[in-house]
């Protein structure tokens, strides 16, 4: 990634993240009961995060020096449930970025390659503007 970070909910959570290649990240994690709800299945949040952070940090990659993202609206659909034990595989990819915003799109698979969750949405791109 061309941006460090810091360490945070990310890690919190244990999601392993590669870069696949320009605009494309792809993101792994293995749940357990940690991420479950009150009906034994994984939390619909767990993927949300899991699907936002690969879209996000496929822009990431991509962004000139001084420039961050945000992201200003996403859409998530939950197609199959997953079960603590599970590990899970998104792939995100930015579909096309303009000067100011990015649309990205997101994909995420279970460990026998079933589709779990799909996610679509926009990234606002800001320049840091030095202070003065």
């Amino acid at each position: 990634m061309a941006t460090p970070r810091l360490v945070g909910f990310v890690e919190h959570l244990g999601i392993r993240e590669e870069d696949v290649g320009p605009g494309e990240v792809r993101c792994e994690l293995s749940v357990d009961e940690r991420h479950q709800n009150i009906q034994g299945v994984v939390h619909g949040s767990v993927l949300m995060a899991l699907l936002d952070t690969a879209m996000g940090h496929a822009l990431t990659g991509i962004l000139a020096p001084g420039e961050f993202c945000t992201t200003t609206q996403i859409s998530f659909q939950f197609l199959l449930a997953t079960r603590p034990g599970d590990r899970l595989v998104a792939h995100g990819r930015v579909v096309r970025r303009g000067n100011r915003i990015a649309y990205l799109e997101g994909l995420c698979r279970n460990g026998a390659g079933e589709e779990v969750s799909r996610a679509q949405g926009t990234w606002y791109v800001g320049r840091v503007t030095p202070k003065g």
